[in-house]
């Protein structure tokens, strides 16, 4: 168990889910429009995403439940229970049916990249079935919901991005002293502070929170917490390393405007010829399939801790992971673009964060008789929660 192997904690899932389209396109935007001066905000946001899960994994490994199950049962009256159920799920199939749709275009802009780069010859033959062939995979690997597997694949295709993200990156010759600046120095002009934002909430995600606690209950028997403390830190840390390497492209490819990640691409290959176009493909590609596999088994552990007492709720949750999925192909197929929708939903995801953090606090709020680091955890989770507070506010009313 003290082996370092992402095989065995749940915390790689929770990288995979929260790199995708979206969040390469609002880093690729950040990195346009501002060069590498929201690097920081990346390494903030891993910070801040490190402690969440830490502390959602820490409640679930002691309680032995979600954090459906977990606030249901802080709740006195039935109606609360409901209300808050209700909230949670019409969130939650809302929210990642359009991630789904964004994650399928993202794997299909990136895969179809490829195949052109690769062979003109079948690329035109082979498009219109690509989306299909992408919902039929993901259908494929949830089937037997098969915890190792998906870990073993998502753990694949994170390394695949960064390897693809980090060479892009590198091909900028980016200088090493402006990556220190990017990094150490906040930047707090009243124009980044969306941007800032968005790039917090593109990576501190809600439903990773209750994803990370469900894959954490159901990997009890052989899970240790200091093993899922240090699984947290590395697998964040290499979506924080994917994340910076996007900011670092974009910074250094030389173009004014960007709508999504392939337009990263396109002006890569301008500047440095087709292998880095490759690189992007392949990343988006993954990036996609990994966001699009995690998404709908998110809705699938909500919907099951929500019908925890019904004896069909093994049934209600795969008909929540199939709805989210054929919803995300629908919306792909019928020509909708996504892409804005997307970016639109980190700023959100952005704005809810003092709400998450709220959530949180009132999951671990102390007793008189707990240790220390509880009762620091919980003020860590308070000063969050205001720091949020006021940026959210910056963001609406400034």
């Amino acid at each position: 168990m003290n082996k370092l192997s992402f095989n065995s904690g749940p915390a790689i899932v929770v990288t995979a889910a929260f790199i995708g389209p979206g969040s390469l396109t609002v880093c690729a935007i950040a990195g346009v429009e501002f060069g590498y001066e929201l690097l920081w905000a990346v390494l903030l946001s891993c910070m801040i995403t490190i402690f969440f899960q830490n502390t959602v994994a820490h409640l679930s490994f002691k309680s032995g439940q979600g954090l459906v199950e977990l606030f249901n049962n802080k709740l006195n009256s039935s109606i609360s229970r409901y209300l808050f159920t209700t909230w949670v799920l019409v969130a939650i199939f809302i929210g990642n049916a359009a991630y789904e749709a964004g994650n399928i275009s993202g794997a299909y802009i990136g895969l179809k990249k490829f195949i052109e780069l690769s062979s003109f010859n079948t690329a035109q033959f082979l498009s219109p079935f690509l989306n299909y062939f992408i919902a039929i995979t993901i259908i494929f690997l949830v089937w037997n919901e098969s915890n190792r597997l998906i870990k073993n694949i998502l753990g694949f295709t994170v390394f695949i991005m960064s390897v693809s993200f980090f060479f892009a990156a590198i091909l900028t010759k980016p200088s090493l002293y402006e990556l220190l600046k990017g990094f150490l120095i906040p930047r707090w002009r009243p124009e980044i502070w969306k941007t800032i934002i968005a790039v917090l909430g593109t990576t501190i995600v809600p439903y990773n929170l209750f994803l990370h606690a469900a894959l954490v209950k159901h990997d009890l028997n052989r899970l240790q917490f200091s093993f899922l403390k240090r699984d947290t830190i590395i697998a964040v840390s290499f979506g924080g390393l994917i994340s910076s390497a996007i900011i670092i492209s974009a910074a250094g490819a030389e173009i004014n405007q960007i709508n999504s990640i392939n337009d990263l691409g396109n002006a890569l290959y301008n500047l440095y010829g087709p292998n880095s176009q490759i690189f992007i493909s392949i990343g988006l590609f993954t990036a996609g399939l990994s966001s699009a596999i995690t998404a709908p088994i998110a809705a699938g552990y909500v919907v099951e801790e929500s019908f925890i007492k019904n004896e069909n709720r093994k049934n209600l949750k795969k008909i929540a992971i199939y709805f989210v999925i054929i919803t995300g192909l629908a919306f792909t197929v019928s020509g909708y673009n996504p892409i804005e929708l997307i970016r639109a939903a980190q700023v959100a995801n952005g704005l809810l964060l003092p709400g998450i953090a709220l959530f949180i606090s009132i999951l671990c709020f102390p007793k008189k008789d707990d240790i220390l680091i509880i009762k620091i955890r919980f003020l860590g989770l308070l000063i969050l929660f205001l720091f949020f507070t006021v940026l959210a506010a910056k963001v609406l009313f400034l």
